[in-house]
């Protein structure tokens, strides 16, 4: 019979060769992919058949359907987990490597759709447990500018080409950029259409604000007594009972003008509006 010291012994030699025969336990917290998909004119993707697919040089494909309105900002999440495929080692400290190909695409319906443009924050991408923000243009772009060709098309005036539509360029001279433009779903051709807030009055010691909502859009109003910092502000629709939740963010289902009744602060209320100043965000 061996006695315990023995027994022991082994009991320690299969301790430390166990784990060099199982997988990674426990598992690493997987790497998310977020964003916004648009269509050619900008509009946030509404399909509900649609899917986004990331395929690696690997062949593993990963894919995840395409919800509209999931977020403000996002209508699309795709999990990546570090044991995906898709680098050369499952259990390295990434899910995925910069200098790893892989590809997004967007499906919708039987039509699978390649991205004209992919703008995001490449940083992190693949680190654990953490978020990349990658948009999604969907559409051609032939002279390669970032603007859809359909987009563009629509500012064309009597012998202009795509090439006379550019990113930097202002069509409507109104000292927002083209490529801005886009981006907010405003009319690069309408002078009086923008992404721009206003103060139209105040109703009961609420700030009253307008500004043109875009289908699609997500909007959030922020405020600020020194331009340098800022604070979200919760407001209501222009006529809502006292009773009715406050907002923190407008979704806007349609185009329309829009006017909002900011909740003012405290520090506004003693300063009587003076020095106060609002800001519109787009998501």
């Amino acid at each position: 019979m061996k006695s315990s010291k023995h027994r022991i012994g082994n009991l320690l030699a299969a301790l430390l060769l166990w784990p060099l025969f199982v997988t990674g336990f426990p598992p690493t917290p997987d790497h998310i992919i977020y964003g916004l998909v648009r269509d050619e004119f900008g509009t946030p993707l509404s399909a509900t058949n649609a899917e986004v697919i990331l395929t690696a040089s690997s062949g593993a494909v990963i894919r995840t359907d395409l919800v509209p309105n999931l977020k403000p900002g996002m209508n699309y999440r795709l999990r990546v987990p570090l044991d995906s495929g898709l680098t050369a080692d499952r259990y390295q400290a990434s899910a995925l490597e910069p200098t790893v190909p892989f590809r997004l695409s967007v499906k919708i319906g039987e039509i699978t759709f390649l991205p004209i443009e992919m703008g995001g924050d490449f940083e992190r991408l693949g680190d654990p447990a953490k978020e990349t923000q990658l948009n999604l243009t969907l559409g051609e772009d032939l002279d390669g500018d970032g603007l859809p060709d359909a987009w563009e098309r629509a500012l064309l005036r009597a012998g202009q080409t795509l090439s006379d539509v550019t990113p930097d360029g202002d069509s409507d001279n109104d000292g927002m950029s083209d490529f801005d433009e886009y981006l907010a779903g405003t009319y690069a051709f309408d002078s009086r259409d923008g992404f721009r807030l206003k103060i139209v009055g105040v109703n009961e010691g609420w700030p009253l604000l307008e500004f043109t909502a875009i289908r699609g859009r997500h909007y959030t109003i922020q405020r600020s007594t020194d331009l340098e910092s800022w604070e979200p502000v919760l407001f209501r629709n222009e006529g809502a009972g006292a009773d009715d939740p406050l907002l923190e963010h407008y979704q806007a289902n349609d185009v329309r003008l829009l006017r909002v009744e900011a909740q003012p602060s405290a520090l506004e209320i003693e300063l009587g509006g003076r020095g106060v100043f609002y800001r519109l965000t787009l998501e």
